[in-house]
């Protein structure tokens, strides 16, 4: 779930997305999620059009509306439930060439924003600022994640010079559980968001900050306390279910949804959850992202999921069950307690076919 205060999207978007959220999806509290995402009218309209384009199964969706950029998959923490802090994560690390960077904008076509993270703590990046800018510059809302252990002064001046839209500061739970996983006080993680709120706020800037955490086993306990640190602190507080290994037995709105993430090294990937690049389709360096969107890897992958021949990392990707946060992937009813930092399931296993009903498909926002 997520709320928020002063800086929030336009009027109209806000009313769009609560009317989208409640009647549409039938999860209300999706509404501040839509809205942020599509705020513009094209926006809206691109949302719209891929969103009948998934419940149809066309294997081509109207348009490319976002994209991951990940700047590293470094990070300075070990977290025990990401990829990058726990050993999951097989592929090499390092840090996005600024070039790299600027073809996958450059032939991307209009963008409504561009997330500047995917697995890694971005603040690392040592062009951050420059790359953010001209993210901006050519038109896209930037956003930004991180763990908030590096807002320093300096950092956050950056930041803030830097004009991004949004920044959201990763928080577990209260302070035992946020350093049971993270392996740092949750003092020092406030320390830094406070340091971004105070000066964000001495600028008079609109840069709107929040906060999120991921429910899990180890931090459902500390949903409500969390919420009643952060509501009116912050411009949002959120909760998202920790991504675990199930059994899938809906086709996915992510191939539909309108986003494409570009992984450290250039190649092209569909989805957050593909943190190793396993479905990997193409590179920017070679291809634009506005011609991946349609290409015939991504119409295959949208014909499988129809179809339910779903990959390997489809097939298995579910979400923690959890009634303190909406399921972005999944159902709630397909959700699993099998965390990817545990046990996995058996390899041999064959999910379900997808409901070929539209109705019951899965309502990922």
């Amino acid at each position: 779930m997520s709320r928020s205060t002063h800086r929030r999207p336009h009027f109209l978007a806000r009313l769009a997305a609560q009317a989208v959220a409640r009647f549409y999806l039938r999860r209300p509290e999706l509404a501040d999620v839509i809205a942020i995402r599509y705020r513009s009218l094209r926006g809206f309209l691109l949302g719209v059009g891929n969103e009948l384009a998934y419940r149809l199964g066309w294997s081509r969706a109207p348009g490319l509306i976002s994209a991951n950029l990940e700047l590293t998959n470094h990070c300075n923490l070990k977290c025990s439930f990401c990829p990058t802090g726990n050993g999951l994560l097989q592929r090499p690390r390092g840090f996005m060439e600024p070039e790299v960077f600027r073809q996958a904008l450059r032939r991307a076509g209009p963008l409504e924003f561009t997330l500047l993270f995917q697995w890694g703590e971005s603040l690392l990046h040592p062009e951050f600022a420059t790359l953010a800018q001209e993210a901006a510059r050519r038109g896209t809302r930037t956003l930004v994640t991180t763990n908030g252990t590096l807002l320093d002064e300096r950092r956050v001046d950056m930041l803030l010079d830097a004009g991004l839209d949004r920044v959201t500061v990763s928080v577990d739970g209260d302070a035992a559980s946020h350093e049971r996983v993270r392996g740092v006080p949750l003092s020092r993680t406030e320390a830094g968001l406070d340091r971004l709120l105070a000066e964000r706020d001495r600028r008079g800037l609109e840069t709107a900050i929040d906060v999120s955490m991921v429910v899990a086993p180890e931090t459902e306990h500390a949903c409500a306390s969390f919420e009643e640190r952060y509501e009116g602190r912050v411009d949002r507080v959120q909760t998202i279910p920790l991504l675990t290994q199930g059994e899938r037995r809906t086709r996915c709105r992510e191939p539909w949804r309108g986003g494409l993430v570009v992984l450290q090294d250039g190649r092209v990937t569909v989805c957050c959850v593909d943190h190793d690049g396993l479905l990997a389709f193409g590179d920017v360096r070679k291809e634009s992202l506005k011609g991946l969107w349609n290409g015939r890897a991504m119409r295959d992958l949208r014909r499988r999921h129809v179809s339910g021949d779903l990959p390997p990392t489809c097939a298995r990707c579910t979400e923690y069950p959890t009634d303190a946060a909406a399921p972005r992937f999944s159902k709630r009813t397909e959700g699993s307690k099998v965390a990817p930092h545990q046990a996995l399931p058996d390899e041999g296993r064959r999910p379900r076919r997808p409901s070929s009903s539209p109705a019951r498909r899965g309502a990922g926002a």
